[in-house]
């Protein structure tokens, strides 16, 4: 039962620290400010250091230098000089670019989705939770928001840098605080693992790019456009890889374990989506792998976790903070 108690303390602590006003307008219209000040003023107030490349062509003439001595083949040489730039290209994005790219992934889901649903108690509640799973996720100290979209569509999805969003719809079809806790899990899970961000730096788009930094982005707003489409494109249109869904299901069970909630809360939710195929509007069923699969996984897992079906659910809260939707 411990971890019960780490839910509960995590979410008490949380309760006296975030203060009332950070509901729906407060840090997501500073988001937007911040974003439409960038596309205002060409991006150019955030520039960062370009970082120092001079080290690249001096790795390439070390290449040339060492076939050479040993006879290898020019053409060799030119593979090996190619390799450099595949690895030069797989540099990691920068956070400040992260953020950059989530801020502005933010504004088209507010389009798309009916914007910020009003109410400010709501939004401070899926925030507690979120927050609660954040504590035990691989990248704690990223400044995680969350917020509710107004949408009767059943969806939930995450953008670069710690932006979370789920629709007022799909907490409307939740039975308990764990189903919620569970599916923040899995969004956070795909932000944690960089998902979006490490399919973005597989495409075509990044292949001449050794480093996406906002530097290179606000001396090429062609190159941001581009990164924005396809994480608008993966998001709400043809989804990520399927392994990366399945992973991101493997690291919320783990992450709702460990915040002390029920991990069975997504397998009932799954579940009761599965019976609605056909019949209820959710873009899960185009973006994410069959839910048959993602089921038989995910039972998988959570038989391993030995007091699983021990820990919270928490319905009584859940109703009470849900009860004039």
């Amino acid at each position: 039962m411990k971890h019960y108690h780490i839910v509960l303390s995590i979410t008490l602590f949380l309760v006296v620290l975030l203060p009332t006003e950070h509901g729906q307008a407060g840090f997501f219209d500073q988001v937007i400010q911040q974003a439409v000040q960038q596309h205002n003023q060409g991006g150019n107030q955030r520039g960062t250091t370009q970082p120092d490349q001079s080290h690249n062509s001096g790795g390439n003439n070390l290449i040339n230098n060492l076939g050479g001595m040993l006879g290898v083949s020019q053409k060799n040489i030119d593979l090996a000089n190619r390799g450099i730039k595949t690895l030069q290209a797989m540099q990691p994005i920068g956070e400040e670019a992260e953020k950059t790219l989530g801020e502005s992934i933010s504004l088209e889901a507010f389009k798309r989705y009916g914007g910020i649903y009003d109410n400010p108690s709501l939004t401070r509640y899926v925030t507690l939770i979120g927050k609660t799973i954040v504590e035990v996720s691989d990248r704690p100290d990223l400044d995680y928001h969350f917020v509710v979209l107004n949408s009767d569509q059943q969806n939930a999805f995450a953008a670069p840098g710690g932006y979370i969003f789920v629709t007022i719809g799909l907490i409307k079809n939740l039975r308990n605080e764990a189903e919620l806790a569970t599916i923040l899990a899995h969004e956070v899970a795909h932000v944690d693992r960089k998902h979006m961000l490490n399919t973005l730096q597989r495409s075509s788009l990044l292949s001449n790019v050794s480093e996406l930094s906002l530097t290179v982005m606000n001396k090429d707003p062609k190159l941001l456009n581009g990164a924005i489409d396809q994480i608008t494109n993966l998001l709400f249109t043809h989804g990520i890889d399927k392994d990366l869904e399945h992973e991101a299901d493997f690291y919320g069970v783990k992450y709702a374990y460990q915040a002390g909630y029920s991990p069975r809360a997504i397998q009932d939710y799954l579940k009761r989506l599965q019976r609605t195929h056909g019949k209820a509007s959710s873009i899960f069923f185009t973006t994410h792998p069959p839910l048959k699969d993602r089921i038989k996984r995910v039972n998988k897992q959570i038989n391993k976790l030995p007091d699983a079906d021990r820990l919270a659910i928490l319905k009584k809260r859940f109703r009470r903070n849900t009860r004039y939707l």
